[in-house]
């Protein structure tokens, strides 16, 4: 096998084990499975007629014109509920969080390779690209966008254009347009800042449609028809998603411009573009709502790196290619930070990925002995990550001890008879996808405050014969407050992990099985 042939499947096996060890060095976060909220709800049954707690089942549904009935079309507010379908292969066959860990990993091989096919480079050169800067890989697999599905479908609508450009027959040219169109809506449907990426499709398209050298009459003709057939396959589905209306009787398009936030102003979009930037600066950012690395000296590397690529891509044979997706990099920057909202390594993923593009170019054109320097100085880095890692500090609500308590919850079966409170996103979401399939699960963020909600869930958990199992990382004077202990009582069980609680109320009245402590 020559050495190309063997970078794809070498890239296969370490992205896969990096994605099975992933959950031993970095906790999970809620943001990794609050796409898969729709498949949840599916698989849960016993969920299905409670009351719409907050993010419980139906809240997102749509109804779009011409329906009578809501349609699980979101998973939460201004995310598609898309990125349940690939995900559920890999729910039904590991039935642990790990699988979002595995399927980021699938994404980022298939990023990858797609990457490769568009750029006509050598696949070391894209796994080199992307191992330049640490978050961008480490937030493939740690997938908080959720970023994997959607730079699958960003740059397989690239390629479908660019299929669709080179075709012969005209029928083939539209069927790759469409098919790129519907890419893009895909990529729409899946998370609504995706069109932070379409300005850079269409200057893609643009450039398809006018190339160097060639008449533009005679490439207008040649290529409007896949370009027109990708623009309505892409603008009339988002259009019909968009004029949709939630429980409320609130347009889709209404609540997207709402949860956009987008700031024109000069100061707002320099203070968004510094929080985005710090990404590019700070190298042991890889994953800050995960786990805190103390930060080096050497944490300018990765840019320095990027930098040094660039300035050696300037003489080299695909400087232009480099330029122009570097231009675009810069152009996506501007519309994320545009976005009151960006601030975190999922936002900051859109214009990076258009810069990882420009770093394949660049180092696709390099010496075999300047990749190789190129190599040895990402690998340093990423060494002192590892050497940094027993000083990781973990936020409360991404900390190993909030993992250990959800597995003990379902190792131990406490979610196949417990109507299951959470009061954190930390656990909510991670209970209500995972476990056993009898399991019932609410988030109640008000819950130790609200005596109106307290006494809803008591009597839920009452009509199902079923105990509540309280889930928390608050003080314990903030989960066992005198409106708890008069409406639930006092706890007949409890655990503690950490930081986390879980106690147990006896509110349906009856004997409850026995359950071991924690050690």
């Amino acid at each position: 096998m020559s050495a190309r042939a063997a970078a794809w499947p070498l890239a296969a096996a370490l992205l896969s084990s990096l994605a099975w060890l992933s959950p031993r060095a970095i906790p999970y976060n809620m943001d990794e499975f609050v796409h898969y909220h729709a498949l949840a709800c599916a698989t849960a049954p016993q969920e299905r007629g409670l009351p719409p707690f907050r993010d419980g089942c139906g809240l997102y549904d749509l109804r779009l014109p011409f329906t009578s009935e809501p349609l699980p079309l979101r998973s939460y507010l201004y995310v598609g509920s898309l990125p349940v379908a690939p995900f559920y292969p890999f729910w039904l066959a590991l039935r642990d969080p790990v699988a979002a860990r595995v399927q980021g990993a699938v994404f980022a091989f298939v990023a990858l390779f797609l990457a490769a096919r568009l750029l006509g480079v050598r696949c070391s050169s894209v796994l080199l690209a992307t191992l330049v800067f640490p978050v961008f890989l480490v937030t493939l697999v740690v997938d908080q966008g959720p970023v994997g599905i959607s730079a699958v479908l960003f740059l397989g609508a690239l390629l479908a254009l660019t299929r669709g450009v080179a075709a012969g027959a005209p029928a083939s040219r539209v069927a790759w347009g469409t098919a790129a169109g519907l890419l893009l809506f895909g990529g729409l449907w899946s998370k609504l800042v995706f069109a932070w990426w379409l300005p850079a499709a269409a200057a893609y398209a643009l450039s398809l449609a006018f190339p160097a050298g060639s008449p533009p009459a005679v490439a207008a003709r040649r290529t409007a028809p896949p370009l027109l057939a990708a623009a309505l396959a892409c603008v009339l589905p988002t259009a019909v998603l968009l004029a949709g209306v939630d429980r409320d009787g609130r347009r889709y398009l209404d609540t997207a411009v709402h949860a956009g936030g987008i700031e024109l102003d000069p100061e707002s979009v320099g203070s968004e573009a510094a929080r985005l930037w710090v990404y590019a600066v700070d190298g042991a950012r890889v994953a800050p709502r995960n786990l805190r690395l103390p930060s080096w000296p050497v944490d300018a590397a990765p840019l320095a790196a990027a930098l040094a690529v660039g300035a050696a891509a300037v003489r080299g044979p695909r400087r232009r290619a480099a330029a122009a997706w570097t231009t675009l990099a810069l152009g996506t920057f501007a519309a994320a930070a545009a976005s009151a909202y960006s601030q975190w390594p999922h936002h900051f993923f859109f214009p990076l990925l258009l810069l990882v593009l420009a770093l394949a170019v660049a180092l696709d054109g390099l010496s075999p002995r300047g990749r190789a320097a190129v190599a040895v100085a990402i690998a340093f880095f990423w060494a002192t990550l590892a050497v940094r890692w027993p000083a990781a500090t973990f936020p409360t609500n991404s900390s190993f001890e909030k993992d250990e308590l959800l597995r003990y919850v379902r190792t131990q079966g406490l979610d196949r008879d417990r109507f299951q409170v959470h009061t954190s996103w930390g656990t909510y979401y991670i209970a209500h996808l995972f476990g056993d399939p009898r399991r019932v699960s609410v988030f109640l963020k008000s819950l130790p405050d609200d005596r109106r909600q307290l006494a809803e869930v008591r009597e839920l958990a009452r009509g199902r014969g079923r105990p509540i199992l309280l889930l928390s990382a608050r003080r314990w004077e903030r989960i066992q407050t005198d409106a708890v202990a008069e409406i639930l009582g006092i706890p007949q069980r409890t655990w503690r992990f950490g930081d986390w609680w879980a106690l147990e109320y006896d509110v349906a009245g009856g004997a409850i099985r026995s359950a071991s402590r924690r050690p």
